[in-house]
Protein backbone atom coordinates (compact mmCIF):
# COMPACT_ATOMS: atom_id res chain seq x y z
CA UNK A 1 0.00 0.00 0.00
CA UNK A 2 3.12 2.18 0.72
CA UNK A 3 4.50 1.77 -2.64
CA UNK A 4 1.04 2.94 -4.39
CA UNK A 5 1.21 6.08 -2.28
CA UNK A 6 4.66 7.20 -3.04
CA UNK A 7 3.86 6.17 -6.94
CA UNK A 8 0.60 8.26 -6.66
CA UNK A 9 2.74 11.06 -5.05
CA UNK A 10 5.60 10.83 -8.01
CA UNK A 11 2.95 10.72 -10.60
CA UNK A 12 1.04 13.54 -9.29
CA UNK A 13 4.61 15.49 -9.43
CA UNK A 14 5.44 13.90 -12.72
CA UNK A 15 1.74 15.38 -14.09
CA UNK A 16 2.85 18.93 -12.91
CA UNK A 17 6.08 19.02 -13.77
CA UNK A 18 4.24 18.52 -17.54
CA UNK A 19 2.17 21.11 -17.48
CA UNK A 20 4.52 23.58 -15.98
CA UNK A 21 6.49 22.44 -18.91
CA UNK A 22 4.13 22.70 -21.48
CA UNK A 23 3.44 26.33 -19.99
CA UNK A 24 7.34 26.96 -20.33
CA UNK A 25 7.87 25.95 -24.16
CA UNK A 26 4.83 27.18 -25.52
CA UNK A 27 3.63 30.11 -24.02
CA UNK A 28 6.80 31.56 -22.04
CA UNK A 29 9.57 30.74 -24.65
CA UNK A 30 7.46 31.98 -27.71
CA UNK A 31 6.59 35.45 -25.80
CA UNK A 32 10.40 35.94 -24.78
CA UNK A 33 11.83 34.96 -28.23
CA UNK A 34 9.19 37.32 -30.02
CA UNK A 35 9.75 40.46 -27.52
CA UNK A 36 13.68 39.68 -28.62
CA UNK A 37 12.95 39.31 -32.64
CA UNK A 38 11.06 42.17 -32.63
CA UNK A 39 14.40 44.03 -32.47
CA UNK A 40 15.59 44.18 -36.63
CA UNK A 41 19.27 42.62 -35.32
CA UNK A 42 18.21 39.88 -33.84
CA UNK A 43 15.16 39.31 -36.24
CA UNK A 44 17.11 36.26 -37.70
CA UNK A 45 16.99 34.43 -34.57
CA UNK A 46 13.21 33.83 -33.77
CA UNK A 47 12.86 30.56 -35.53
CA UNK A 48 16.63 28.86 -34.72
CA UNK A 49 15.85 29.61 -31.52
CA UNK A 50 12.65 28.41 -31.40
CA UNK A 51 13.38 25.02 -32.65
CA UNK A 52 16.72 25.12 -30.08
CA UNK A 53 13.99 25.56 -27.68
CA UNK A 54 11.15 22.90 -28.68
CA UNK A 55 13.88 20.10 -28.83
CA UNK A 56 15.31 20.79 -25.30
CA UNK A 57 11.24 20.47 -24.25
CA UNK A 58 11.18 17.33 -26.50
CA UNK A 59 14.10 16.13 -24.04
CA UNK A 60 12.81 16.93 -21.45
CA UNK A 61 9.20 15.17 -22.09
CA UNK A 62 10.96 12.47 -23.09
CA UNK A 63 12.46 12.23 -19.45
CA UNK A 64 9.14 12.91 -18.08
CA UNK A 65 7.75 9.77 -19.81
CA UNK A 66 10.66 7.25 -18.78
CA UNK A 67 9.90 8.97 -15.64
CA UNK A 68 6.67 8.40 -15.22
CA UNK A 69 7.32 4.45 -16.61
CA UNK A 70 9.42 4.30 -13.54
CA UNK A 71 6.39 5.59 -10.88
CA UNK A 72 4.56 3.20 -12.26
CA UNK A 73 6.92 0.17 -11.93
CA UNK A 74 6.66 1.48 -7.90
CA UNK A 75 3.24 0.81 -7.71
CA UNK A 76 3.58 -2.69 -8.47
CA UNK A 77 5.86 -3.10 -5.68
CA UNK A 78 8.88 -3.35 -8.50
CA UNK A 79 11.12 -0.70 -7.11
CA UNK A 80 14.59 -2.46 -8.14
CA UNK A 81 14.57 -4.07 -11.74
CA UNK A 82 16.71 -3.54 -15.10
CA UNK A 83 14.03 -1.98 -16.36
CA UNK A 84 13.92 1.33 -13.64
CA UNK A 85 18.18 1.28 -14.01
CA UNK A 86 17.53 1.50 -18.04
CA UNK A 87 15.32 4.21 -17.78
CA UNK A 88 17.37 6.06 -15.09
CA UNK A 89 20.02 5.86 -17.55
CA UNK A 90 18.42 6.91 -20.18
CA UNK A 91 17.25 9.87 -18.35
CA UNK A 92 20.49 10.74 -17.26
CA UNK A 93 21.77 10.70 -21.17
CA UNK A 94 18.61 13.17 -22.17
CA UNK A 95 19.87 15.50 -19.47
CA UNK A 96 23.26 15.57 -20.58
CA UNK A 97 21.59 16.29 -24.27
CA UNK A 98 20.01 18.93 -22.70
CA UNK A 99 22.88 20.79 -21.39
CA UNK A 100 25.03 20.17 -24.90
CA UNK A 101 22.50 21.38 -26.47
CA UNK A 102 22.11 24.55 -24.25
CA UNK A 103 25.72 24.90 -24.64
CA UNK A 104 25.73 24.65 -28.07
CA UNK A 105 23.01 27.69 -28.51
CA UNK A 106 25.00 29.56 -26.16
CA UNK A 107 28.03 28.75 -28.70
CA UNK A 108 26.01 30.11 -31.58
CA UNK A 109 24.27 33.09 -30.18
CA UNK A 110 27.58 34.19 -28.88
CA UNK A 111 29.51 33.89 -32.13
CA UNK A 112 26.26 35.57 -33.14
CA UNK A 113 26.92 38.92 -31.48
CA UNK A 114 23.85 38.18 -29.32
CA UNK A 115 24.50 36.51 -26.10
CA UNK A 116 24.61 39.25 -23.27
CA UNK A 117 26.77 38.55 -20.13
CA UNK A 118 23.57 38.23 -17.68
CA UNK A 119 22.22 35.33 -20.31
CA UNK A 120 25.72 33.72 -20.73
CA UNK A 121 25.91 33.25 -16.90
CA UNK A 122 22.22 32.06 -16.41
CA UNK A 123 22.84 29.47 -18.97
CA UNK A 124 26.11 28.01 -17.32
CA UNK A 125 23.64 27.71 -14.11
CA UNK A 126 21.14 25.76 -16.16
CA UNK A 127 24.25 23.65 -17.86
CA UNK A 128 25.17 22.94 -14.21
CA UNK A 129 21.96 21.65 -13.50
CA UNK A 130 21.60 19.52 -16.47
CA UNK A 131 24.32 18.01 -15.80
CA UNK A 132 23.91 17.41 -11.73
CA UNK A 133 20.42 15.37 -12.86
CA UNK A 134 22.44 13.53 -15.59
CA UNK A 135 25.25 12.60 -12.95
CA UNK A 136 22.42 11.94 -10.31
CA UNK A 137 20.46 9.56 -12.80
CA UNK A 138 23.52 7.83 -13.42
CA UNK A 139 24.58 7.02 -9.70
CA UNK A 140 20.65 5.90 -9.24
CA UNK A 141 20.77 3.98 -12.61
CA UNK A 142 24.05 2.19 -10.85
CA UNK A 143 22.38 1.83 -7.64
CA UNK A 144 19.32 0.24 -8.61
CA UNK A 145 20.49 -1.99 -11.27
CA UNK A 146 22.75 -3.46 -7.92
CA UNK A 147 20.06 -3.65 -6.36
CA UNK A 148 17.84 -5.97 -9.26
CA UNK A 149 20.52 -7.73 -8.95
CA UNK A 150 20.25 -8.73 -5.20
CA UNK A 151 16.77 -9.16 -5.72
CA UNK A 152 16.67 -11.28 -8.41
CA UNK A 153 19.21 -13.61 -6.55
CA UNK A 154 17.32 -13.20 -3.53
CA UNK A 155 13.90 -14.46 -5.74
CA UNK A 156 16.14 -17.61 -7.14
CA UNK A 157 17.06 -18.58 -3.42
CA UNK A 158 13.60 -18.56 -2.12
Amino acid sequence: MEQIRIARGLKFFTATAFALATLFFFWYVPLVVGKLAMNPENAWLKWPAMCGMWLIGLLCYLALALFWGICSRIGKDNSFCRENARAMKRIGLLAFGAGGLILGGCVFLGCAGSLGVLMCVLSLFVIFGACGVGVVCFALSALIRNAAKLKEENDLTI
